[in-house]
């Protein structure tokens, strides 16, 4: 039988799972309406392209601005590409310090939610106790690893 404070901490866990979930619809909508669908974004680029202009390597038109911004940042000849795009928005203190700081939180949520669902799966199939309990410490070491991974390329992205 399992002690009672075992089964608090699964029924807490349990919570937070349910928490996490609501919170990533949330956290889900605002990251792709401000990396995506914001009028700051919408300025930079008004194209959509095809699959088969992507295929074949066609980037984005975009305006002046965002295009001299790029190049005075990484050179006259730098080659204006999304990714740099995001770079620069991302050099910005203002907007870095709050976005930053959102996608660590978006990234320490995720990672919560899915590793926890993860060990419910592996609980539920997996029989043996210490085979469990080896499959529930490598999936958080794996949570622990890409934690650091996603949090330094945050931190570091756009200097």
């Amino acid at each position: 039988m399992a002690s009672r404070a075992t089964s608090t901490s699964n029924a807490q866990n349990w919570f937070l799972h349910r928490i996490t979930g609501t919170f990533l619809i949330f956290m889900l909508i605002t990251h792709f309406w401000v990396q995506h669908y914001d009028q700051q974004t919408a300025t930079i680029s008004h194209d959509v392209l095809s699959t088969e202009q992507v295929e074949q390597g066609t980037l984005p038109g975009y305006t002046p601005e965002a295009e001299s911004a790029v190049e005075a940042r990484f050179g006259p000849d730098a080659k204006v590409t999304p990714y740099d795009v995001v770079m620069l928005r991302l050099a910005d203190p203002v907007y870095a310090v709050l976005w930053k700081a959102f996608n660590i939180l978006f990234l320490i949520v995720a990672l919560h939610h899915g590793f926890y669902g993860l060990n419910n799966v592996m609980a539920d199939y997996i029989r043996n106790p210490m085979a469990r309990k080896t499959a529930k410490v490598l999936s958080w070491s794996l949570a622990l690893v890409l934690l650091v991974v996603g949090t330094y390329s945050v931190l570091v992205a756009g200097w």
